[in-house]
């Protein structure tokens, strides 16, 4: 039976993102060394910085997003030849940091521009078309004083000349996409509550007049968050983008906020946080929203324990997940499918639509590494479906302890199993059903 794999359910320590644009948390080091000396280009970059610093110096690596080179190369201006960009603070200086803007002139690389920031660090370095011209502009995030707290800046390239645009916005995560569907893209600024920022998410749209980056529309965000854990630029629906945001409490909760732009109303939405109620996404589990049916559209979870009394002693009942698409119409959750979770041992098992609300209920034996699934009837356990069983994958090829489990899947640490109890309930699986119903959690993203 080939691995399927159930991505979405997460133990979200590690932030994974694949919206374009950056985070605040430091993947980089406070004082990366030179890197050895290169052949060709790099070489020449290399010895144009130095040209230019006039002095020792240290280059400086961007702490998150997508570009965390020392030297940073992208076609800017869209003619099929790279521009470089590098950061380096002053040998003794440790309150500012130069950006350098070079371009290849004919085989030779020369200096766009040397730009002077005062700041602690380099956030963050992204790109983005946001003037429609096809040309990518310049974000820089740089690192401030206060935790969590950076702001942004924008340049512009074009005929070897490099110019700054105003873009001056506190942040502590950002995103670049098109968010209106109008052709160019915006820049999205998200800010955890500070003593210096509201918690809200604002989308930056270019003026061209001005040639400034503005706050075209902003939205409150939920204020108890003080980490995001997924942050994921994302379709929808056909026609509209959005940014789903998984954030962590101080306790270690979980919700889920969408972020959009409504082209109608000319206003920028977040329907699944409303101040003074709960959000109903928030979990006490790490499970994090991903793609799970491969539709190309994110779900979202919404976690519940299944059925219980009370009296279930050493054993712990297991949580239902119920995976949301969002309906953008009437921005609520619509539910796509639900799965019971065993965390500790990585696997999910899909419920079927006959199981119907209530009507069945799993509980999670730590000590022998089994879920035994029941019918719930009457406020109590019925009959015992079938049972998942985990073995050590050594033991199981050695043939100890197999009972009457059949295997479902095996890699270099577990043997998954499961032995069906027969039960003649009207909820009763068929092995087959069983096999299909299970899932491996991706170890690639945990």
């Amino acid at each position: 039976m080939k691995l399927k794999t159930a991505a979405a359910a997460v133990i979200a320590t590690v932030l994974l993102m694949s919206a374009s644009g950056c985070d605040f948390t430091d993947f980089g080091s406070e004082n990366m060394l030179r890197p050895p000396k290169s052949m060709g280009d790099e070489a020449e970059i290399e010895q144009l910085i130095a040209d230019t610093a006039k002095g020792d110096y240290t280059l400086k690596y961007p702490k998150s997003g997508n570009y965390r080179s020392a030297i940073v190369m992208t076609d800017l201006d869209g003619d099929g030849t790279s521009e470089a960009i590098a950061f380096y603070r002053e040998k003794g200086n440790t309150t500012s940091i130069h950006m350098l803007v070079m371009y290849d002139d004919n085989g030779s690389w020369k200096l766009s521009s040397d730009f002077v920031t005062e700041t602690t660090d380099i956030d963050c370095v992204d790109f983005a078309n946001v003037d429609g011209n096809g040309a990518l502009e310049i974000f820089v995030g740089y690192a401030t004083y206060s935790p969590n707290v950076n702001f942004l800046s924008c340049y512009s390239y074009g005929g070897g000349t490099t110019q700054a645009i105003t873009a001056g916005q506190n942040y502590s995560a950002f995103y670049c996409g098109d968010l209106n569907s109008d052709g160019m893209d915006e820049v999205v600024t998200l800010s955890l509550y500070s003593t210096e920022n509201e918690a809200r998410a604002s989308m930056l749209s270019y003026d061209a007049e001005k040639k400034s980056m503005f706050a075209k529309a902003t939205v409150p965000m939920d204020p108890n968050v003080v980490k995001y854990k997924n942050v994921t630029i994302c379709d929808l629906d056909n026609k509209t983008k959005g940014i789903v945001v998984d954030g962590s409490f101080a306790s270690e909760e979980i919700n889920t906020q969408v972020i959009y732009y409504n082209n109608e109303l000319s206003l920028l939405r977040n329907p699944l946080f409303k101040d003074k109620t709960k959000n109903l996404t928030q979990r006490t589990i790490p499970v994090i929203c991903a793609d799970i049916n491969n539709d190309q559209l994110y779900e979202i979870p919404v976690v519940s324990q299944l059925p219980h009394s009370g009296s279930e002693g050493t054993e712990t009942v297991a949580d239902k997940i119920i995976w949301n698409s969002f309906d953008l119409g009437s921005e609520t959750l619509v539910q796509s499918v639900s799965m019971v979770a065993n965390y500790d041992l990585k696997y999910t098992v899909k419920m079927p639509e006959k199981w119907q609300k209530d009507t069945v209920t799993a509980l999670i034996n730590s000590e022998n590494n089994s879920t035994a699934f029941y019918e719930w009837k009457d406020d109590e356990l019925g009959d015992e479906l079938f049972e998942i069983k985990v073995f050590d994958v050594a033991s199981w090829d050695k043939g100890q302890n197999k009972g009457n489990y059949t295997i479902i899947y095996k890699d270099n640490k577990y043997a998954y199993t499961f032995v069906n109890c027969n039960s003649k309930s009207e909820y009763e699986l068929s092995d087959e059903e069983i096999k299909t119903a299970f899932s491996v959690l991706n170890e690639l993203i945990i």
